[in-house]
């Protein structure tokens, strides 16, 4: 001890220094760590209250000790000390004082001025503190020492400091806490009792709290928000140094294990990223311990912090810190905030109004915990919702799982999770269990992540857990992974675990049913526990399973599958059991007969059975493959095989194949054995066919094993032999095959079947293939049998036939016979029989025998054999064959359908043919009629050759009758042939031809050659006559030529050139080149083709030299003749035609140079059209500025080059560039100033501002958004310096208007979209309110006068101020409100931080946004109504304050805040007042907590009305509308305040007026509803109840009189005029003027629609003597059934008869009408007039007109008398009268047959009705009836038997019982039924 040192004779040195070795800035952030100690915090009592305050805690302090030695002696003395605090050298110390002290370093002991304490320090530095008995009251560490004593001693005069500076008296002194001033109090005066101290604290504690009063925190001066700030800091430090002593673990802990280095760093620290700081480490304590002191600081982070754990740290360690949730008061799922404590009581400078001044801004230093994982910021709430927490925890386990992959740790999060009632986190849960056991239990892949385990289906889930599993482990597996996964979706979505299973049994089974049957196995009815535990869904999914597998092997498996299914009878049957078991018993039969087709090596899956049993095709070629492959087997199989198959056939066909007929199977069984290939097989087919048509009268034969067999019929036997019989055939080889001797078998069998049956030349016909052996072998032609029928090329066999026959010629018809068996040219007979007669005719010619070829060539050309012509050529030119005549029709049917090269040939030879004939027409000249008529046949036979349509051959034959003219009339040579094709009109008609070439295909029925070889055969033809003519007649050749070159153009470029050079006209080429597409080759020849034309004019050659022009190189000619004519250009070349070819030249030289720049252009991929562009002009423009929407500089030069070149004007170009930038570029807009600047843009575009301006606005302005500031500047600007100024509107705002405004609102009002602001359309407040917050507010209030409002009125700074206030007050602001208002409270304080700015906003504004936050629907729904008022009332304070100082300020009445407009503020508030007062009267209570949504729609309504008349009025009409009571409108009226001229009778009358408009024609006045009249009558009704209850708020005479006046108007409508009527008429007794005046409408109504002629007067119907006078003028002048069917109606809407004259007789108005539709019965043949009058009649059954029985008797008579029965029938039966329904019965008496005219089920259900059963027994009526009553069951047949008995009719009555008791048909005769009459009745 330091005591132990002190010397007894040494004067006392009692003074201790400290040395903080710390500097102290004055602006640090620094972070406090407590000491507690007895639950009190010394540190947190120290700041509350001064010094002394502090010593007298210490005085109470439980510890106690004794003094150490030598400090006894020192109790006596009393010295004064103090803490002074110095800072010499930038350090700090803390000194103890004594008054005169000769040695002030270096005591070791000191007394507090009262001499109440004695504190020591000994050698380590710790200081305690004693009491006058000796008694250790406080220990102060030196780490605390250091700290809390400085701090504390700068606290204790902060307080008096402040206001000591605020009132100008601080001299620099340090004052501290209490009534002296320690430098200058005597010591004699520090020196106080106990009492006194208490007395001093209380004193201090009041002088404090009244200098608190008076500050004014919103004033304090700049060294008061400092001292304040220091304060602050101070009392962070203390915070800080008690937080640091709970996480060291106490003061005792705190003593041992205190760190200055670590304190130094935590106090400045940020708290959050001391907490984040925690959270890495997992130190959860220390997190907990700053969650708990630090709350106001970290719990709006408390879920980002806790992020920060590391992954691999169970959340189990931290469950405590996790968010958790629970039920509140009210029962709803709410958050758990976090519990909070302090260190000490909040201090005076920590309270919102100084705080809030001292550090206005506070700095949100939180960024970094969000840098790193930006997605947490949504997290950031102290009170998270609960779907914010749910979204915390399945982000944080899906982050956990991805991070670290500790799947564990994941779902430990979840499950605390859900401990914590955290909805939302089932599947999460599920899944990651999933996840654990895939990688803890199922060695899946380790790779596989959560999130990829979330995006597979369930299905693929299932799969992934049991793909490892062993077959021996798999149902452990499956109960220990599968089941509970299946449960878990199952939890999921109900029904889920059973399509799952399913699914995946079912997938397994189609590979293998080893997995599926373990399954089954497991799940039988006897085992436990069970896979599957409905035995249904066992059911169904072993058979889904089995009818899934795919293989053909796994039969036993079916089986034992089948054994694990339960039996009938087994649990409750329903009627889903039935057919599962049904279904399970086809089954069975299915595997029977895949047990058969293995049986027989022929196995299939059990799926084929099924899907194939209802198919004929399937099920037939199943059996087919079945018996062939039985008869394929070797060795061959016995005939107790074949009858086991059979039976096996024919088990199938009856247990599953019951689609096919049992003679089906023997129809495949016989041909089996047909087609086995061994005879004993093929007679044991016979003993199963039937063998003539009249043993099938013998159905079974008992031959075949014993048993009765059904035998194939006999056609089906033919069939089938025949078919085996040629099938042998086709596959003998030669005649001596064994299977010739089969096919002979079944032939010879065959044979003996047709022989029987009378028809056996029916074998040569079936077995026609046989047939061709017979033929060829005539013609000495040996072939093998199956050589004949596989031969492709048939006609070959005719020529060798013919070729080793020389009379073959002469056996036509066998030949031909012999083709259509060898099926010559398959089914086409017509060119069958051309190529044999042309084989023929071939040999007949060459056997010179020419009558025999010309006989078959007749046959040719009747037939129409075009391939003929040749042969028929051959015949026609030869000169042996002397029938001329014959020759000259062979040549024109050669010449007919030749192909064209051969034309000129056969012209020739037809032109010398005909010169032979001319000729020897001219022998014939002595007989001139001779000669006639030999030129008209011979001109009716060239005619007759070919139809009348002009075409090639017609022109040929026209040609040929043309020479026969000319050589007839001149007699010249052969050579006159080719003269007459000279003739001009016959070269038109033939260049005709050439022409529709291009539209028409001419040449369709020649498919040979190409339509120019007939233009060369024409040109040839048309030079020869030229020649013939010796050059008199010029041939027209110019088309010729021209088609031939554009033909040519395709395929030969320079015989198109030749053709062209030939033209006579040069320019005609033109022609010629137009019609090519553009191409470089085509342009090209084009230059050429001018060039070659004007070089050999400007330069002509020799003619009989080869010029060596055409050898040049065409290149180089077009160079030298372009350039030649381009240095000449202006020159006089004398020639005009030379002038066109060089402006032809100049055109193809331009668009060859267009066409090479558009390729330039396609080479750049922008998708340019090449020809497009050389040949369209505006595509061309558009491509070029199209160039100019681009960033690429050598792109952006081509567009400005190609402007020039084609005469664009560049301003077009700059002014698509600039667009480009502005639109597409994607370029900033300072890139685009630079670009703009750098092209020199601008210098063009000036140059036309006009333009510029309607283009800039057109299409630059609407692709700029509003909210890109910068980009309007500059687009602005760019107006402005074009000077487009003139260019505005008048009405629109200016552009250096917009420039200031956009200016100044760019650095204020970021995001602002500028022109939703200036849009004259739209409200620029709007556009404003996003942007507004209290920094800018005040900014742009200040340029609201430069911003119009619709109308023209510029915006006002108030205006712009209640726009914020708007949004301030619900959205709260990031400086003002920083809080979003959520309860009442808070939004009281939003009202309270709005009402500052009241001062800003005009009175009109002032009110607008009171009623915005009070009467609003927003307000409606998140204020209650005690809010709404109290906000109500203060702004009514605020508003008269800011009312009376405006008016001491004596403004002007005429501005917009004179008195006036204050004094009509106020008023519009006390009238808000008074109707929110209202709100809480029972009436609008009872509306607003009704459960029906009308009336709280009401409510709604109501609330928001603020008792404005015009709205209460709306909604009380509207009420009145909806046909709400009376009552309820009169309770709406009394409780709104200022209604009372309102009343619930003009309300109705209101109503009613609306109602009146939109029934006279007004379709808007009632909009909102469908139907007028609707309304009308639920008002009517309301008053009627309200009149029935004794009300009298509106009597029915007032709705009469408001709706007569409307009834009563003739230029209204009448339908609605009548429906008001009647609505009045069924609510309300109308007098008997409204009676008529009712009548009198509805019959003006019918009889304007169907009588218009006819007017309708009151007279007319006053009475009922006049109604029946009109109705029978009427009916007289009626005749249509449109016609009868008003007066239907009209009678209807009169009174019903009361004139006994009329009402029972044969005069009643409905009798007449029913005659009358009778008599013109013929002429309405289309109407069934029986049924119309029976509808008639019932439809007056419900009404007041309902027919009398005597009236129905009429007209029944009527019905009778005209032959309709039924109806007439059916009316007297339900008529319910006795004699009516005895005339019924005579009616059915003489009813003999029974047809629909007469009887149909209506009837026979009314006669039953009407219990006249027995009385038709005796007619033809009863078996009807006894059929209809058993059949529809509505009767009680019983009880109509026993009513037969009784009546008589013992035997009627048995029978009926009988039938109805299902009885066989055989037991119904006489004495049965009798004896069940004594039996059952």
């Amino acid at each position: 001890m330091a005591g132990d040192i002190i010397l007894e004779d040494e004067e006392e040195n009692i003074l201790y220094d400290l040395l903080i070795n710390t500097e102290w800035p004055s602006e640090t952030d620094t972070q406090l760590r407590g000491l507690k100690e007895h639950n009190s915090s010394i540190v947190a009592k120290a700041v509350t209250g001064p010094f002394r305050f502090i010593l007298h805690y210490l005085w109470y302090s439980p510890s106690s000790s004794t003094l150490p030695p030598g400090l006894v002696r020192l109790a006596t003395k009393q010295l004064n000390w103090q803490l002074v605090l110095a800072s010499p050298n930038g350090n700090a110390f803390l000194v103890s004082t004594l008054p005169k002290d000769p040695n002030p370093h270096w005591r070791r002991v000191t007394w507090s001025h009262d001499c109440a304490l004695l504190a020591y320090a000994d050698s380590t530095g710790t200081v305690r503190v004693f009491d006058l008995m000796g008694s250790e009251l406080f220990i102060i560490p030196p780490y605390k020492l250091v700290c809390v004593a400085l701090w504390l001693f700068a606290l204790l005069g902060s307080s008096e400091a402040l206001f000591a500076i605020g009132e100008g008296e601080d001299q620099g002194r340090f004052i501290l806490s209490g009534d002296l001033d320690l430098d200058n109090a005597p010591y004699e005066d520090s020196v106080s009792t106990e009492e006194e101290m208490e007395q001093r604290k209380e004193r201090e504690a009041k002088k404090r709290q009244e200098l608190l009063k008076k500050v004014d925190f919103s004033r304090l001066t700049l060294e008061q928000k400092e001292l304040c700030r220091s304060r602050l800091k101070l009392l962070c430090y203390l915070d800080r140094l008690a937080t640091y002593e709970e996480i060291l673990g106490g003061p005792h802990a705190a003593e041992q294990q205190f760190d200055a280095e670590f304190f130094k760093k935590f106090r400045n620290q940020n708290i959050v990223l001391s907490a984040r700081t925690y959270a890495r480490e997992s130190n959860v304590q220390a997190l907990d311990i700053l969650l708990t002191y630090h709350g106001s600081e970290l719990l709006q982070h408390r879920l980002a912090i806790l992020c920060n754990f590391p992954e691999t740290t169970s959340p189990h360690e931290y469950s405590d810190l996790l968010p958790k949730a629970g039920v509140d008061k009210k029962g709803h799922l709410a958050f758990i905030p976090w519990e909070e404590s302090r260190h000490r009581d909040l201090d005076w400078c920590e309270v919102p109004e100084c705080r809030g001044v001292v550090e206005p801004n506070p700095v949100d230093d939180c960024h970094f915990l969000f840098e790193e994982q930006p997605e947490l910021e949504r997290f950031r709430s102290a009170k998270p919702s609960i779907t914010l927490l749910t979204e915390w925890y399945l982000t944080r386990a899906q982050d956990i799982e991805s991070n670290s992959r500790q799947v564990d740790c994941a779902l430990s999060l979840v499950r605390l999770g859900k401990e914590q009632n955290i909805p939302g986190l089932e599947v999460l849960c599920d899944d990651l269990v999933t996840m654990e056991t895939l990688v803890y239990e199922t060695s899946c892949d380790l790779s596989l992540t959560l999130k990829e385990l979330q995006q597979l289906r369930d299905i693929d889930k299932l799969r992934l857990l049991m793909k490892n599993s062993s077959e021996d482990r798999y149902v452990r597996n499956s109960f220990q992974w599968m089941v509970p996964f299946l449960h878990r979706c199952e939890g999921q979505r109900v029904g889920s675990a059973s399509a799952l299973l399913r699914e995946y049994l079912v997938t397994l089974a189609k590979d293998d049913l080893t997995l599926p049957l373990k399954m089954f196995q497991h799940s039988k009815p006897d085992c436990h526990p069970k896979v599957i535990g409905d035995s249904d869904q066992l059911m169904s999914v072993a058979l889904e399973c089995i009818y899934s597998c795919e293989r053909d092997d796994q039969l036993a498996l079916c089986y034992d599958i089948l054994e694990c299914l339960p039996q009938r009878g087994y649990g409750p049957e329903t009627d889903t059991t039935k057919a599962l078991h049904d279904q399970v018993d086809t089954l069975e039969k299915h595997l029977s007969v895949a047990e058969v087709l293995e049986k027989h090596s022929l196995q299939k899956p059990i799926s084929f059975v099924r899907n194939s049993q209802n198919s004929k095709e399937e099920a037939q070629q199943l059996m087919v493959r079945l018996t062939r492959h039985t008869g394929r087997k070797n060795p061959p199989v016995s005939e107790t095989v074949w009858r086991s198959l059979l039976q096996d056939l024919l088990d199938m066909q009856q247990n599953v194949y019951t689609c096919l007929e049992t003679e089906t199977c023997h129809q495949v069984f016989v041909e089996s054995l047909l087609c086995s290939g061994r005879e004993e097989n093929v007679r044991l087919a016979g003993q199963l066919m039937h063998c003539s048509a009249v043993s099938e009268d013998t159905p079974v034969s008992v031959s075949f094993r014993g048993k009765a067999h059904s035998r194939v019929s006999y056609s089906h036997s033919v069939e089938l032999v025949l078919a085996a019989a040629r099938e042998y055939f086709n596959s003998s080889a030669t005649l001596s095959d064994p299977c010739m001797n089969l096919a002979r078998c079944a032939a010879v069998f065959g044979s003996r079947l047709m022989t029987l049956a009378g028809a056996a030349d029916g074998w040569s016909v079936c077995g026609s293939g046989a047939a061709p052996t017979v033929s060829p072998q005539k013609m000495e032609l040996s072939a093998p049998p199956q050589a004949l029928r596989l031969r492709t090329d048939r006609l070959s066999l005719i020529k060798q036939c013919i070729s080793q026959c020389p009379t073959a010629y002469r056996q036509s018809t066998l030949l031909l016979s012999l083709a259509r068996l060898l099926r010559v040219a398959g089914d086409d007979e017509a060119k069958r029989k051309g190529q044999v007669l042309t084989l023929l005719a071939e040999q007949a010619l060459r056997c010179q025998d020419f009558k025999a070829s010309y006989i078959h060539c007749q046959d040719l050309m009747a037939a129409g054999y075009s391939d003929g012509w040749d042969v028929c050529a051959q015949l026609g030119q030869c000169e042996a064959y002397s029938q001329l005549s014959a020759r000259q029709k062979l040549m024109a049917f050669a010449l007919t359908h030749c192909p064209p090269s051969s034309i000129q040939n056969l012209l020739a030879a037809s032109s010398s043919l005909q010169t032979q004939v001319l000729y020897q027409a001219v022998n014939y000249k002595i007989d001139p009629s001779q000669a006639q008529r030999t030129g008209s046949e011979l001109s009716e036979q060239t005619g007759a050759a070919v139809p009348g349509s002009i075409n090639p051959t017609d022109l040929l034959h026209r040609t040929t009758a043309r020479t026969i003219e000319v050589l007839t009339n001149t007699t010249t040579t052969t050579r006159a042939v080719l003269t007459a094709v000279s003739d001009s009109h016959w070269w038109r008609e033939s260049l005709s031809l050439l022409r529709p070439l291009h539209s028409e295909d001419v040449y369709s029925s020649y498919n040979y050659t190409p339509q120019e070889d007939f233009a060369e055969v024409l040109l040839r033809t048309g030079k020869l006559a030229e020649t013939n003519s010796e050059g008199q007649n010029l041939f027209p050749a110019t088309e010729v030529l021209l088609q031939l070159a554009s033909d040519a153009f395709p395929k030969d470029m320079t015989l198109a050139l030749a053709y062209l050079l030939a033209l006579p006209q040069v320019l005609d080429a033109n022609t010629c080149f137009e019609k090519q597409p553009p191409s470089a080759l085509s342009l090209q020849l084009a230059a050429y083709y001018y060039s070659l034309q004007i070089y050999s004019r400007l330069a002509p050659c020799f003619k009989d030299k080869c010029s060596p022009l055409y050898r040049a190189d065409p290149r180089e000619l077009i160079r030298l003749v372009t350039k030649h004519v381009t240095d000449h250009a202006g020159c006089d070349w004398g020639d005009e035609e030379l002038q066109v070819l060089i402006g032809q030249l100049r055109l193809y030289s331009e668009r060859l140079t267009d066409f090479t720049q558009a390729q330039v252009l396609q080479g750049l991929g922008r998708g340019v059209d090449v020809q497009r562009f050389s040949s369209d002009n505006q595509y061309k423009k558009e491509t070029i500025l199209g160039l100019a929407e681009t960033l690429n500089e050598s792109v952006y030069g081509i567009s400005r080059s190609l402007a020039q070149r084609y005469s664009i004007p560049l301003w077009e170009v700059h002014m698509t560039h600039l667009e480009f930038l502005f639109t597409d570029s994607g370029l900033s807009t300072k890139d685009i100033e630079d670009r703009t600047e750098a092209l020199g843009l601008f210098e063009t575009l000036k140059t036309n501002p006009e333009s510029f301006y309607t283009h800039m606005t057109k299409y630059v302005y609407p692709s700029i958004a509003g909210t890109d500031q910068l980009r309007l500047l500059f687009y602005f600007t760019l107006l402005e310096n074009c000077g487009c100024a003139s260019y505005f509107p008048q009405s629109a705002m200016k552009h250096d208007t917009h420039l200031k405004l956009l200016k100044k609102l760019k650095a204020v009002a970021i995001g602002l979209d500028y022109k939703k602001l200036t849009d004259e359309d739209s409200d620029p407040l709007k556009a404003l309110e996003p942007v507004l917050t209290s920094q800018n507010v005040l900014s742009i209030s200040k340029l609201a006068p430069r911003i119009p409002q619709k109308g023209g009125e510029a915006l006002t700074s108030s205006a712009v101020h209640a726009t914020w206030l708007h949004k301030l007050f619900w959205e709260g602001d990031q400086h003002v409100l920083k809080k979003v208002p959520q309860s009442d409270h808070e939004f009281l304080h939003a009202y309270d931080t709005c009402a500052k700015y009241f001062d800003r906003l005009l009175p009109v504004d002032s009110v607008n946004f009171l009623d915005a936050i009070t009467f609003s629907p927003e307000a409606g729904s998140k204020l209650s109504v005690e809010s709404r008022l109290e906000i109500t009332k203060r702004a009514q304070k605020a508003l008269k304050g800011i009312s009376d100082k405006s008016k001491k300020k004596a403004n002007d009445d005429r501005s917009e805040n004179s008195a006036s407009s204050f004094d009509s503020a106020l008023t519009h508030i006390q009238q808000s007042l008074a109707h929110l007062e209202t709100l809480s009267h029972s009436f609008p209570l009872s509306l607003k907590t009704s459960q029906e949504e009308l009336l709280q729609k009401y409510s709604r309504i109501y609330d928001l009305s603020r008792s404005e008349q015009s709205k209460v009025r709306h909604l009380a009409i509207t009420m009145a509308m909806d046909g709400q009571p009376l009552e309820r409108i009169e309770q709406l009226l009394a409780v709104t305040v200022g209604t009372s001229d309102l009343s619930a009778e003009s309300i109705v009358q209101d109503a009613v007026e609306q109602i009146i408009t939109a029934l006279s024609g007004d379709k808007d006045t009632l909009k909102d509803y469908a139907d007028p009249l609707k309304v009308l009558e639920g008002i009517v009704a309301a008053v009627h109840t309200n009149v029935q209850s004794g009300g009298n708020m509106v009597t029915s005479e007032d709705m009469l009189a408001w709706l007569r006046p409307f009834c009563g108007d003739d230029s209204k409508p009448v339908r609605p005029r009548l429906e008001v009527l009647q609505i009045l008429e069924h609510s309300f007794s109308l007098s008997d003027q409204d009676i008529h005046l009712l009548v009198f409408f509805r019959s003006q109504a019918v009889l304007k629609a169907c009588w218009p002629n006819r007017k309708c007067e009151m007279q007319d119907v006053e009475n009922e003597e006049k109604r029946n006078s009109l109705f029978l003028e009427l009916l007289e002048s009626s005749s249509k059934w449109e016609e009868f069917q008003h007066l239907m109606l009209l009678l209807q809407a009169w009174p019903p008869v009361t004139d006994k004259s009329r009402l029972e007789t044969e005069q009643n108005p409905w009798v007449c009408l029913t005659s009358a539709l009778l008599a013109y019965s013929s002429s309405l043949a289309q109407i069934n007039i029986g049924s119309q009058v029976l509808t008639m009649c019932r439809s007056l059954y419900p009404t007041k007109h309902k027919l009398n029985p005597q009236c129905v008797g009429y007209i029944s008579s009527l019905l009778l008398n005209a032959g309709i029965r039924l109806p007439a029938l059916k009316l007297m039966t339900e008529s319910e009268d006795e004699h009516l329904r005895k005339l019924t019965q005579d009616q059915i008496k003489n009813i003999t047959d029974v047809t629909e005219e007469v009887c149909d089920s209506e009837l026979l259900a009314l006669l039953l009705n009407a219990g006249m059963l027995i009385s038709c027994v005796d007619t033809a009526l009863y078996s009807s009836l006894v059929s209809h009553m058993l059949a529809q069951g509505e009767w009680d047949v019983e009880k109509a038997a026993r009513d037969l008995h009784q009546a008589g009719h013992s035997a009627q009555a048995g029978s009926l019982l009988l039938s109805y008791r299902g009885s066989h048909p055989g037991q119904f005769t006489f004495n049965s039924a009798l004896s069940v009459i004594r039996k059952w009745l």
